[in-house]
């Protein structure tokens, strides 16, 4: 029970900082889950003594992480910088281990070399979690984004196999480099190769299962889900890295995947996306919690040992942090500097330069410029440590001798890489957005009308998914109507376009002719008031632009259409028609109603103040629609069925655009009055939708 009390304050935390997230936006989600998991451990709703197994955390959270985190990335672009990646990833978590080690022993000689080794190599690994959570907000380029995702996915296996090397060494007191890089190259390649054979046999099988006829959604959701967690145990199983063999799964996924098309495929695909977005929100959210939890036990027994000073400790954490940051700045540049002289060697030969030119060239290449500096300090401050880096130091052993002998300096190692991840967590949150403009300011946010336009083509582009043969009718429908509705956004602002405003007069026409027959009694209620309703929601349509008096009077209006049925009802005897009669007389009146339209129409087609093309385009849809309803193969009973499949798929057309207009929000790129007034506009569609307006 008090387990499950446990992961019940865990969910409740991530919900909490949701929230808080929404009104604190100056704030990373990470830090926010930090902190109140450390308020869950100062609080007393943890024992002192609890820990997790860190390789449970690394199977449990990390591993489905990465996966996810593997599949979105871009290939293409990762492949493209994949000689910078690795060298990010394996010869900057290896410089940095021996430059920090032999700094830290060098302050605290009482600390091993190879202690000291063990902790650089844990502060290797930058946070995956974390670098996604900072690309939302910080102004990173589309080169800067793949740099440190491709860094964060493939160090965490470097940092933990040069951690192996380092604890076997500070254990058995030797260390051999040719068994080290042996292994090394073992675990790393032998962990893509896993991975790439794992992916092939798990999409082979569910591709056999589908082959098979087997196109539940749930099965093969679930499926992609269990990959990460099957995948890591082989790998682990066999003694090679599991972390670099879920990457490997997850980038190659797309090679193996079936690309066959459909709506059992398109459905897949969206209920795929879905189920990793909740998943990853809430393993990203439980990931920063725990670090929270597990941060004040982890640091309070160095805290309140008396060998060494608080000051001290706390400028020993600075000074490590210093050397971290300060490493990957250097090799930053480094990186830069190679990039700079590779790109004057290829301009100059390509401009058709003699080898002396181009060795001029190349010798002019400044080794570090003020644009270079800056970006290489944003690089560094945009790796911070997190999960992995303490999930790693808690697997330090107890004792580093045969007779058991207690490792006394564990706790203040833990202690210093506790102290490293919450310098460089803040200095990312607070610092990185004044060396690279946030994101709002650098877009200075997309205008409304391009926000709008972008929700409705998700929109549209979920529809399609969507479509099946039963539904394809109503999906046209209703796909045609959020096409009609970019189109005014394009063309201008509501009724100031000419089109949308002749539209929005036929609708009128067609009305006042309906309410004249109503009052003349040409026309039985039960026909004329479903017709009356269909044109009123055609004109709301029209009316793309929804405010407090286009609400008015929709209210108005259907107070006005409730009051005349009322009426109708006490006064008419002759209400009840059976089927076929009201068949035909909706066919007839509907005709006549079209017909008076076209007249109307037909006038304007010389009046200076409508354009032509206009008149003449939407005649040709009034006649169209005039020839469909003369047809007498489709009843009323039909165009019922088919209207209520167009209202079904509008209501989920509506909740498509509420989740985008809230994804664009989250991505920071529409402030919070831009996502209330979009949000506000299909609030009233919806209830429009409802016959509550």
């Amino acid at each position: 029970m008090t387990t499950f009390s446990f992961i019940l304050i865990l969910a409740v935390a991530v919900v909490i900082s949701a929230v808080i997230n929404q009104l604190v936006r100056g704030v990373s989600t990470p830090l926010i889950q930090i902190a109140l998991g450390a308020v869950i451990a100062l609080w007393g709703f943890t024992t002192s003594n609890f820990t997790i197994d860190p390789e449970l955390f690394l199977v449990l959270f990390i591993a489905p992480l990465l996966y996810d985190e593997a599949r979105q990335v871009d290939k293409v672009s990762l492949w493209s910088n994949r000689t910078v990646i690795v060298s990010l990833a394996v010869g900057l978590v290896v410089v940095a281990m021996l430059v920090v080690g032999f700094v830290l022993n060098f302050v605290q000689p009482s600390i091993p070399l190879a202690a000291a080794f063990a902790l650089g190599a844990a502060l290797g690994p930058t946070d995956a979690v974390a670098v996604a959570s900072l690309s939302q907000r910080a102004s990173l380029n589309k080169r800067q984004e793949v740099l440190l995702s491709g860094e964060s996915l493939i160090n965490d296996a470097s940092g933990v196999v040069s951690f192996q090397f380092a604890v076997a060494a500070l254990t058995t007191g030797t260390f051999s480099l040719l068994d080290a890089t042996t292994t090394f190259f073992v675990s790393f390649f032998g962990g893509i190769a896993i991975g790439l054979v794992c992916a092939a046999v798990l999409a082979f099988i569910a591709s056999r299962v589908r082959d098979f006829g087997l196109e539940d959604t749930t099965f093969h959701v679930m499926f992609e889900v269990l990959t990460p967690f099957l995948v890591f145990l082989v790998a682990e199983e066999l003694h090679v890295s599991g972390i670099l063999a879920v990457v490997a799964a997850g980038l190659s996924g797309s090679l193996f995947r079936n690309r066959s098309i459909g709506p059992n495929i398109a459905r897949m695909k969206i209920v795929s996306a879905s189920v990793w977005k909740v998943l990853g929100f809430v393993l990203n959210g439980i990931v920063f919690v725990l670090l929270g939890v597990q941060l004040p036990h982890a640091m309070s027994d160095t805290w309140e040992d008396r060998s060494v000073s608080n000051p001290e400790l706390i400028a020993l954490v600075l000074l490590l942090a210093a050397v971290v940051i300060g490493v990957r700045v250097a090799w930053f540049l480094a990186l830069s500097y190679i990039g700079r002289k590779q790109t004057a060697r290829s301009e100059q030969r390509n401009s058709g330069g003699t080898p002396e030119q181009v060795k001029s060239v190349m010798r002019s290449v400044k080794l570090m410029t003020k644009d270079s500096l800056a970006e290489s300090c944003a690089l560094a401050l945009a790796g911070p440590k997190g999960a992995v880096t303490l999930s790693i130091m808690f697997t330090l052993p107890y004792s580093i001798d045969a007779a058991g002998g207690a490792f006394s300096q564990r706790d203040f190692l833990i202690f210093l890489a506790s102290g490293v991840i919450l310098v460089t967590l803040l200095l990312a949150n607070f610092v990185l957005p004044l060396l690279l403009p946030d994101k709002d300011e650098a877009r200075a946010y997309e205008t409304d009308i391009q926000a709008s336009i972008e929700v409705l083509r998700l929109v549209i582009e979920d529809l399609a998914a969507r479509q099946t043969r039963e539904n394809r009718r109503a999906t046209q429908v209703v796909m045609k109507q959020y096409n009609d509705r970019i189109d005014r956004i394009k063309q201008g602002t509501g009724y100031e376009d000419d089109d949308s405003c002749l539209r929005l007069q036929a609708l009128e026409w067609e009305q006042d002719f309906i309410l004249e027959a109503l009052d003349e009694d040409t026309v039985s209620p039960v026909v004329g008031y479903r017709l009356l309703r269909r044109v009123r929601r055609e004109m709301d349509l029209v009316c793309h632009e929804r405010n407090v008096w286009w609400l008015i009077g929709i209210a108005r209006s259907r107070l006005d259409l409730v009051a005349r049925s009322i009426k109708r009802a006490l006064h008419d005897k002759n209400l009840l028609k059976t089927s076929s009669q009201e068949e035909a007389e909706t066919r007839e009146f509907q005709a006549k109603a079209f017909e008076y339209v076209l007249s109307r129409l037909r006038v304007r087609l010389d009046d200076p103040a409508y354009r032509t093309e206009h008149v003449s385009a939407l005649m040709v849809e009034v006649q169209r629609d005039l020839r469909r309803v003369r047809r007498a193969g489709r009843g009323v009973a039909a165009a019922a069925r088919a209207e209520d499949k167009a209202t079904e798929m509008r209501r989920i057309a509506c909740t498509l655009e509420l989740d985008h207009i809230q994804d664009m929000y989250e991505a920071g790129r529409i402030n919070r009055a831009t996502a209330k007034m979009m949000r506000e506009n299909v609030h009233l569609m919806q209830l429009d939708l409802e016959d509550k307006v």
